[in-house]
């Protein structure tokens, strides 16, 4: 049976690199999240809250849960061991972050979809109650799953299928709802360049909102999918591979998911213009 303190005690090179990389999760990734964090709600309180703050808003919450647990977990796991209470509430706090983290990225990709491909229906259900709605409710389905999870710890394999499952499922509907967007951002509007007779280029220039929009959608799609497939891998590989391998494999591939936790904020932080290594498009 896999044990991350095994693994801490027989000092695999796998399960230290996933250690760095929660505490590097912790240090760079918190800072900026609580940043992209105050940003919003600072923004909402000045102008009020939109609908398409919602779920970014959420996601952040999300992510720093998620960078909390991971470290805590590392210490738990490094020098307590023994503490039942201490090791159910992290456990729900794992389940609550890796759950919601993918739900969240559906739901703004989702909501994404509707702007640009079905913006007729996305006019018709942009009221706030909608998004707030939806994010209660999966806040309030993720945490009673995680109060009923935490009283069978030992029911691993449930775990393991829940997160496959949703992560998959999170997976479908995030590549679709980009493949989408990305094949209207790419065709081109009016006055913009296009094919013409043989091969020639019409007059016009491409719109740079919607290159910009492009480039966006495919870097998250591209970060979006190494974190969940390398989950998906990771906690697939339980069934069939040897232990010896699953202990060096399976901290490497959660490494990775964590730090896209990092690089996340942090290109949202540069878009918007908040680091000094770039003016943002508003200071332009």
């Amino acid at each position: 049976m896999f044990t991350w303190s095994d693994c801490l005690d027989d000092g695999y090179v796998a399960t230290l690199i996933y250690q760095y990389s929660a505490a590097l999760c912790f240090l760079l990734g918190t800072p900026a999240l609580v940043w992209c964090l105050w940003i919003s709600l600072r923004e909402s309180i000045s102008g009020g809250l939109t609908p398409t703050q919602i779920f970014p808003i959420n996601l952040f919450i999300v992510e720093v849960v998620f960078c909390v647990q991971g470290l805590c977990r590392v210490i738990y796991y490094s020098f307590i061991h023994n503490n039942i209470v201490l090791n159910q509430l992290l456990y729900a706090l794992f389940l609550i972050a890796w759950i919601c983290r993918p739900v969240f990225q559906s739901c703004i990709c989702v909501e994404r979809y509707m702007a640009v491909v079905q913006p007729v229906a996305f006019i018709k259900y942009r009221l706030r109650r909608y998004r707030m709605g939806t994010s209660t409710l999966i806040w309030g389905l993720t945490i009673i799953d995680a109060c009923f999870r935490i009283q069978s710890l030992d029911n691993q394999s449930k775990t393991n299928y829940e997160l496959v499952s949703v992560y998959c499922l999170g997976l479908v509907v995030i590549s679709l709802c980009c493949f989408f967007i990305l094949r209207v951002l790419k065709q081109p509007g009016p006055g913009e360049v296009e094919g013409g007779r043989g091969g020639e280029k019409k007059q016009g220039t491409t719109d740079p909102q919607k290159m910009r929009a492009f480039r966006i959608v495919l870097t998250n799609l591209v970060i979006i999918l190494v974190s969940s497939i390398s989950v998906v891998v990771g906690y697939t590989s339980l069934s069939f591979t040897s232990m010896d391998f699953y202990r060096n494999t399976f901290p490497m591939l959660l490494a990775c998911n964590m730090l896209s936790v990092v690089a996340s904020p942090v290109l949202h932080l540069y878009r918007e213009g908040r680091l000094h290594c770039r003016k943002g498009p508003e200071t332009h």
